[in-house]
Parts: C-alpha cells; structure tokens; sequence
C-alpha cells in the first residue's frame, strides 16, 4: 500500500490512530500542508500538547532512512504560533522496516528528540477492507455502476441544442441534425448525452424519424447563448442552463451520465479528493482496485482514469466541485464546493429514502 492510501485509512480510523501514537487524539489540525521547511503529513492537537506527524511505509534503504531524518529536522525550523509543546512523530510501519533501521531510527531519535512509533500494514489493510465494506453498506438503493463514456464535456450539449435554437422550432427531422455533424461516432456521443440529460426525445411520426424536445430541452434552449459571446467556439454553459441541468440531475431519474456523476462526487467525498489522477498519472494498482471497489466496476487504469477526469470537468461546468492543479505531483486536488456538498447531502439522502421505501414493508 502506498502513502496516501495508508494516511487516509489510518485518519479514517481515528481509534487505531491514537492506539498506535499513544496520545488522545483531539482536534486534526492538518493534513498534507505544505510549509517553507517542508509538507507536513498531518498534526493533532492532544491535551495540551500538538503532535506533528511524519508518516513512512516501510523505511528498509539509506535514502528513505535519510529522507525520513532530513524531513523531520526541517519541521523543528517551522515557526508554531502557539504556546503548546510541539512533540514531532516518525510513524512508520514496522512489520516491513528491518531491524537494521530500527535501530538507526532509534538513535536517531534519541540524539534529535523526536518520538517514534509504528503500525502495522497488517492492520491498516485490514482496516482497508473494513472501509470497503462499510461503504456497501451506506451506499443506499444501488444505482448500479456508473459507464465510461466519451463525454469530456457537458457544454457538448449545445451542439445538439443550437440547431433547435437557430430554428426557433421544439421539432426536427433526423437527417437534419444529422447532417450537422461530420462524424457519425461524434453525433452519437452528443446525442446521447441529451438523451441522458432528458432534453431530447427521438420518436418517429408518420413514418418519419423526429427528434423532439422535451420540457427540459425547451427552456435549456430558451437559455442558450448566442454565438456573438463565444467567438465560434462552442459556447460554455449560460447559468439558467447549469440550473436546469441541476434541475435534472435531481429529480429522481438516474441515467448513465447522472450516475456517473453522483459516485464521482462520492469518491471526492470519502478521498477527500486528494487524488483525482491527471491524463499522465501512471497506473496505481491500490487506488485502481479503491475505484473498482466503489464504483462496482472492473475497469482498467485507462478507462477509470478518462472516467473520473470526465466526470470532474462535468462537476467542474455545474460548479459542484473546484480542481486545484498540483505541479510536480501525478494527482490533482478536487474539493466539494457548498452547492456540490448539497447535491450529494441530497443524493445520499434520496438513495436512502428509496431504500427504506422498499425495505420497510418486508419488516412485517
């Protein structure tokens, strides 16, 4: 298990955490906070006392023993504006740190005066799929898995709308629109997206294939922006058109493209976003098999990598989410913004209602 998936069971598990630094473990105070002297894994405050914490895997080379070492001196240069005792921890796993750096951790600490402890990786994979199945359990009326879809953007959506608009019409034959795009694959992925969002409906009268907008497809026309603010690019969403999509997104009917995006803003909700991968980000086996696990999937790094990245654009467009860029790292940081935490506060609220409304007349 790497780093970032150890640190987030282990906060997750705030009893096993204190059991193993041996402090009552009041306030976090930090996490992954970056200073002039370095990034402070995360720090607590006890009674009356602040624990700042490095956090190791395994420590079984001289490079990470003197990584470890170095980090730890150039946190003690960090100016505290506090009157609390500062106690600095190396927590480090000790099923898979040889004896040999033990004990050079050992007197290191011993020469520095720091505090060391140690966990088990044992425990924190048990702890792992402890959290895996506690999330089976509060996932609410199953929704099935979201699907990986070719859909980067929800602006998309005025490439089927405009010719609607342009016409000033609620109906159009098939051909017509069809003709507006140059490849078929494009033309499917933007109509079925409209489909998801339930703006538009492909029905046939007499004889003739129609595409007809629905309730929803009228007013998010009505609410398009003309081409004179987007310079020939394809316009962004105008704000009635966010609304309407939110309108959507929760009124119980959950689609492909809308499933996809309440498990997206679950998993921001339980990493804490602290690691939605880049188009570049290599594969990571133990992050592959949390989304798998969440998400009720089997996809390949590939396929869940374009799916959460697709995803948060989308979540980016209805202001649900902000993704904060991180240099020189493989991962993003994306946080819930207010409006993002409501609409998952009422998703997870709905699933469960749902839920009980099947569950309860099996009591009797």
């Amino acid at each position: 298990m790497d780093e970032r998936l150890v640190q987030w069971i282990l906060l997750k598990e705030k009893k096993y955490l204190q059991s193993r630094l041996g402090f009552t473990l009041k306030r976090k105070l930090a996490e992954n906070y970056t200073t002039d002297y370095g990034r402070i894994d995360f720090a607590y405050e006890t009674n009356g006392e602040i624990v700042v914490v490095e956090l190791e895997t395994a420590i079984d080379n001289m490079s990470k023993f003197n990584y470890c070492c170095e980090q730890v001196k150039r946190y003690k240069n960090i100016n505290f504006s506090t009157d609390k005792r500062i106690l600095f921890v190396i927590l480090f796993d000790e099923d898979n740190t040889p004896q040999r750096f033990k004990n050079l951790l050992d007197d290191f600490a011993k020469k520095v005066g720091i505090i060391l402890k140690t966990y088990s990786i044992l425990d924190v994979q048990e702890l792992y799929k402890k959290c895996l199945e506690e999330l089976k359990k509060t996932a609410g009326i199953s929704l099935g898995p979201p699907v990986a879809m070719d859909v980067v953007y929800l602006r998309w959506l005025n490439r089927v709308i405009k010719p609607f608009y342009d016409a000033k019409v609620d109906k159009m034959p098939f051909s017509d629109v069809r003709s507006l795009f140059s490849s078929s694959t494009n033309f499917n992925v933007y109509l079925n997206l409209a489909k998801q969002f339930e703006l538009i409906e492909d029905r046939k009268e007499n004889s003739r294939r129609l595409f007809i907008l629905t309730e929803y497809g009228k007013r998010f026309r009505n609410e398009y922006t003309a081409d004179i603010f987007s310079s020939g690019k394809m316009p962004d969403l105008s704000l009635g058109q966010k609304r309407i999509l939110l309108e959507i997104l929760t009124n119980g009917n959950f689609t492909k493209v809308k499933v996809n995006i309440y498990y997206f803003l679950r998993f921001v909700h339980l990493t804490e976003g602290s690691w939605v991968p880049k188009s570049g980000t290599p594969e990571d086996r133990e992050k592959l098999e949390f989304v798998n696990f969440l998400f009720g999937t089997n996809y390949r790094w590939e396929s869940a990598k374009d799916l959460l990245n697709f995803t948060c654009n989308q979540c980016e467009e209805l202001e649900l989410v902000e993704r904060m860029k991180i240099e020189n790292s493989d991962y993003d940081r994306v946080i819930l913004t207010t409006l993002g935490s409501r609409v998952l506060g009422w998703l997870e609220l709905y699933l469960h209602l749902k839920r009980e409304q099947i569950q309860i007349p099996l009591q009797i």
